[in-house]
């Protein structure tokens, strides 16, 4: 009888992970979710090295996907020691608790901020502009000591998180309410939809390919655009939305202007094509 593939996911009780845990479920895959609210199968400070080495012993997983991260920008600039433990040292205590556990594979999923320029970019083309990319960054180098699936993603979609909204949520909650805001033509992604980043992520773990790929969408917009083209999706009226520059903005931390990302070596590794951004926003 074929024993199902452990999963151990660090961060399980974030945006993401909410949607992700029954995902890999119903593929099949036996899955402990570590994180600091209900419903978690495990919780446990994972930037201890001694917890998060009693937690991989005890659960024994096949597989390591990482969700845990310091997200919040400006937070990882003011405290960088704090975006270093969460976002670094927590990598490398799951990574060191799974040394010498035969087949061991890790999915560390990253972020687009790594780049910067005139995208879209492929892989090799990292250029660190903030703390919290450097420390994302860093994270991806820790993974890859072992056998490790790097994603560099960026979403947007309906959160299944209370008090959690999404990019997109806050969108809608604010163009439905017609309060005013800037939107940016200065900054440029290429995310995916959350349904789609689930299952691409689903995909990675039951292939357990190494290496680094970008996983987002094609033809990237910027936040201005994406704000119209989800308004148009959304019959909704986006007057309330005045296009400016993030420079404008009084934010601690730089944000990159470009973060479109050339998604070709995912879709060639995982024989798939990924969807372009504007059929995403028609999903939601």
């Amino acid at each position: 009888m074929e024993t199902s593939m452990r999963v151990f996911l660090a961060g399980a009780s974030g945006m993401l992970g909410h949607s992700l845990v029954p995902a890999l479920r119903a593929a099949g895959m036996d899955v402990v979710a570590h994180g600091n609210s209900k419903g978690m199968d495990v919780s446990g400070d994972l930037t201890d090295a001694a917890v998060a080495a009693d937690l991989i012993a005890a659960a024994a997983p096949d597989v390591v996907v990482n969700l845990a991260a310091l997200t919040n920008v400006d937070r990882c600039e003011e405290v960088p020691d704090e975006a270093y433990h969460v976002n670094v040292k927590l990598v490398e205590n799951l990574v060191a608790a799974l040394d010498g556990r035969s087949g061991a594979h890790f999915v560390q999923i990253s972020t687009d901020q790594v780049y910067e320029g005139s995208g879209p970019f492929s892989e090799d083309d990292v250029h660190i502009t903030n703390t919290y990319a450097f420390s994302k960054y860093a994270g991806e180098l820790a993974a890859s000591k072992m056998p490790a699936t790097i994603l560099r993603t960026n979403f947007f979609g309906r959160s299944q998180l209370a008090g959690r909204p999404s990019f997109s949520d806050w969108l809608e909650k604010t163009l439905r309410a017609g309060t005013a805001f800037t939107g940016f033509t200065d900054v440029l992604f290429s995310p995916l939809g959350l349904d789609s980043l689930v299952a691409m992520i689903t995909r990675a773990v039951e292939a357990r390919r190494p290496g680094v790929f970008n996983l987002g969408s094609h033809g990237g917009l910027s936040k201005a655009d994406f704000a119209i083209a989800l308004a148009d999706h959304l019959g909704l009226d986006a007057g309330c939305m005045a296009r400016g520059s993030v420079a404008d903005m009084s934010l601690m931390a730089y944000r990159p202007r470009d973060m479109r990302m050339n998604v070709s070596r995912f879709e060639q590794a995982f024989s798939v094509a990924l969807p372009d951004l504007k059929d995403e926003i028609a999903t939601l």
